[in-house]
This record gives C-alpha cells, structure tokens and sequence, in this order.
C-alpha cells in the first residue's frame, strides 16, 4: 500500500502544479472566480485533482483498516499466551 500512497501523493502534487499553472494563466487573461468554470481545461485539470485527493484519502483509510486488523491479531495472540500461561 505504500507504494500506492507514494504514486498518488507524486500524482497529486503534479496535479496540483498543472492546476496552479492553468489557475495563473486564466488569472492573467482576466478570467477568475465561476467564470473559470467555462474553461474545459480547468475543469479536466480540477476534476484530476479532486480524483486524486479522493484515491488518497481512500488509500487512507485502507491502512487504517490494516493497522486496526494487525492490533487486533496482537490483542488476540496476547489472550491466548496469558490463558495458556
């Protein structure tokens, strides 16, 4: 999973640089605001970047499931020892 998290995070920062460069050049042209909206770049660039941020933070969550699985085999695994001992 972390090569995952690594890959997204690249990818969002990538993003993230294309949408600011695009946000600049729209910026100097006078469009700001909804009006970037109309712009199909800016909304392709936008839309990349909000998926981006959704797969991470779904990336998230599964390592929280994970971390949460393996504290639950330890707590378990404990059990037994103390039963047995």
């Amino acid at each position: 999973m972390l090569k995952d998290r690594s890959r997204i995070e690249r990818q969002l920062s990538m993003a993230q640089q294309q949408l600011s460069a695009c946000e600049t050049k729209l910026a100097s042209d006078g469009i700001t605001g909804k009006a970037r909206g109309k712009n199909a770049v800016w909304r392709r660039l936008n839309a990349d970047y909000r998926q981006l941020r959704r797969r991470l933070n779904a990336v998230a969550a599964i390592e929280a499931r994970e971390a949460d699985v393996v504290q639950r085999k330890a707590e378990k695994a404990n059990a037994v020892e103390a039963v047995e001992a």
